[in-house]
């Protein structure tokens, strides 16, 4: 799948960044806590899926997780 399209006579390149953020279990379900952590980088999706890749989690406590996720950048569409 490619992550550019045109618009009108110009090329759209998609961007992402990465994002590392903590969840919360309820005894119900997983919930987003409010923090996460982001690196300002724009950058193509496979690169980011290769740093994202390049991370190992130790998750000692079962009612908190991370969630390491590329998430497409809107704002910097090139």
């Amino acid at each position: 799948m490619s992550n550019s399209a045109r618009a009108g006579a110009m090329l759209v390149t998609k961007v992402f960044i990465l994002v590392v953020s903590l969840w919360g279990y309820n005894g119900n379900t997983w919930v987003y806590t409010g923090n996460q952590m982001v690196l300002k980088e724009p950058m193509p999706k496979e690169q980011c899926e290769v740093i994202a890749g390049n991370w190992q989690k130790f998750e000692m406590n079962k009612y908190f997780r991370f969630s390491i996720e590329c998430i497409e950048d809107i704002r910097k569409e090139t």
